[in-house]
């Protein structure tokens, strides 16, 4: 991804484009499927899942195997073209806040983030209800509708809006805090200088789908993310779980960790 244009201007390769325009139409098929659904009962299949979640899925997954990619898709799981894993593998969320969705909440969306030989390269993440989209390409920067974005500049806790994910069993020293129920979005807001940061204040709960895609985003914006404890946050395996901290700068991303270390579960 290295070409540049008669300016000296870098863009993006034309497989990148290629890719964001696949992930371009099926965010647009999900946010149609989304908008016509009239009911949102649950799948039957596993605790939390809505059947909506189901179709979303295929209006994600099939598009994405005719194109050639292993997918790894939280509804789905891991689909292989061959016997084994590919270099490319596409993780999804289809329906990132399902329950956001069946309220009638306007934070809801799909996220999709391409992994190439073990690196995230390229990704999306659109909300289905605002039509507000963010991608990324590894060392191209990150956008949101086709607009440069960069993180917020406050690098200390205590004057900070941090969203979380569970319940602070305490107060961690941030000015404000909020429980928005996607974290695709969540971290896309932090991407665009929204939120200062994101934690997760339970352990293990989140998949790669839930968080992959916008941790590129805003890596490409100038932010900063880690795992609380320490581990790859690219992880190709549908059971694993982890526990994304997300922060606008380094500074702060060491600080959330810190205090959750020191005051969370």
């Amino acid at each position: 991804m290295d070409s540049t244009n008669n300016s000296g201007a870098s863009v993006i390769s034309v497989a990148a484009k290629v890719t964001l325009d696949l992930f371009a139409s099926i965010c647009d098929r999900a946010a149609e499927v989304v908008g016509a659904n009239a009911s949102w009962g649950a799948s039957g299949l596993r605790p939390g899942q809505y059947a909506i979640d189901l179709d979303v899925d295929e209006v994600c997954v099939q598009p994405l195997r005719a194109a050639g990619f292993d997918v790894l898709s939280e509804e789905s799981g891991l689909q292989q073209q061959g016997g084994e894993l590919g270099r490319d593998v596409v993780v999804v969320d289809p329906l990132d806040g399902s329950t956001n969705a069946s309220l009638g909440l306007p934070w809801c969306a799909t996220a999709l983030c391409l992994v190439s030989d073990g690196v995230p390269t390229v990704a999306m993440v659109s909300n289905l209800a605002t039509s507000d989209r963010y991608t990324a390409v590894r060392d191209r920067g990150a956008n949101r509708n086709g607009r440069p974005i960069l993180v917020g500049p406050r690098s200390s806790l205590s004057e900070s809006i941090i969203a979380v994910n569970g319940l602070p069993p305490a107060h961690w020293g941030w000015q404000q805090f909020r429980a928005m129920g996607a974290a695709a979005l969540d971290i896309a807001a932090v991407a665009r200088g929204g939120f200062d940061g994101y934690v997760d204040t339970t352990t293990d709960s989140h998949g790669v789908w839930d968080y992959l895609a916008s941790v590129l985003i805003l890596e490409e914006a100038g932010g900063h993310a880690a795992d609380a404890l320490g581990r790859d946050l690219t992880v190709l395996n549908h059971a694993e779980r982890r526990t994304p901290v997300v922060a606008s700068s380094g500074a702060l991303l060491d600080e959330l960790i810190a205090a959750r270390t020191r005051r969370g579960p």
